[in-house]
């Protein structure tokens, strides 16, 4: 069965921030742009290094794990 590159992208509009995560399957990652940006750039998250604040780290934790459930196709 064929797979492309990435999952399905999941939208956080929380906080004041407008995020957007992906799973990458080619790196085995989770990839999350700020839509905010004026044109946004995939970064892969690092849930061990967090973000640069408390807010940002508790939303991109929960996009990495949702993009994690959804690739293991739990949620």
């Amino acid at each position: 069965m064929y797979k492309a590159n990435y999952g399905n992208s999941i939208l956080s509009l929380s906080e004041g921030y407008k995020l957007i995560a992906r799973y990458n399957r080619k790196d085995d990652s989770v990839e999350i742009a700020d839509l905010d940006e004026e044109t946004p750039d995939w970064t892969s998250y690092d849930p061990t290094r967090g973000a640069s604040d408390k807010v940002l780290t508790f939303l991109c934790d929960s996009l990495y794990d949702r993009c994690l459930l959804q690739e293991l196709e739990v949620a």
